[in-house]
């Protein structure tokens, strides 16, 4: 790297959804300023067990169109030695030595305006992305595995955000919520306009069915380990989701956009 060039690392990893939204910024930044001697690299550390896996990866690049370099930090090595156990991450380094660090997501306008700084850009010859902090809709990760602290309970008629509500009998790991029986339910209450949840199969593909309050949308097959889209709505308020399920089906987490 030469002195002009400015690095910027992005804590990332494939199937958190606060890391895919960063993303989408990230992309803008990098698009808008390469020009000038910035150059964008993601580090991926593993959230959970299945994203140490390289193929996996390679799979959500290629899934999401991403065109930087990706650094695959399975041990954590690199996040230990930048001093970083939380993402989306961004970092600006130049010449080894770190200039600017955000933890999480926002302050694009302040990282775009750390780097027009050091790439010496005159901002009264240049039109910048963010002229205020763009708005997006932040609702917290409802986690389902034990590490996380998931809450899970039998399904009753009093529900609350935050909160697992299940039919049938599951199994709690470290990671996931798992059926243990077919035709196994699962109940939350959602925010947002896009409800996500993480999951993957054990066995090739497995089919979930969807309902929305008390109508069946969709069904969803799930294969590979990943963010899978569930709904899609045009208004945002609060519903009830319920997954119908069958063994072999773990969930890791939903979030909400």
């Amino acid at each position: 790297m030469s002195s002009k060039q400015l690095l910027l690392l992005d804590i990332f990893s494939y199937s958190c959804m606060n890391c895919l939204r960063s993303l989408e910024f990230i992309e803008k930044i990098d698009s808008k300023y390469k020009q000038f001697g910035l150059e964008t690299i993601l580090i991926h550390p593993p959230e959970w067990e299945f994203e140490k896996h390289k193929k996996n990866i390679i799979h959500a690049i290629k899934k999401y169109k991403i065109k930087f370099p990706v650094i695959i930090d399975k041990n954590k090595k690199v996040i230990k030695k930048l001093k970083i156990n939380f993402w989306p991450t961004q970092i600006l380094i130049r010449d080894g030595k770190i200039l600017y660090k955000h933890i999480g997501e926002g302050k694009y306008k302040i990282l775009e305006g750390r780097i027009i700084k050091y790439l010496k850009i005159n901002p009264k010859k240049f039109k910048k992305l963010f002229n205020k902090e763009p708005k997006y809709n932040k609702f917290p990760t409802v986690y389902c595995g034990k590490e996380k602290n998931g809450k899970i309970q039998k399904l009753s008629n009093k529900l609350k955000l935050g909160v697992i509500y299940v039919k049938g009998k599951f199994v709690q790991n470290n990671e996931f919520l798992k059926p243990i029986e077919d035709d196994s339910s699962l109940t939350i209450l959602t925010k947002g306009k896009i409800i996500n949840f993480v999951a993957k199969s054990f066995k090739k593909s497995i089919k979930a069915k969807i309902k929305l309050n008390n109508k069946f949308i969709k069904i969803i097959l799930v294969h590979n380990p990943q963010l899978y889209e569930l709904i899609k709505l045009k208004k945002n308020k609060q519903q009830k989701l319920t997954i119908f399920m069958k063994k072999n089906l773990a969930i890791y987490s939903f979030s909400f956009r």
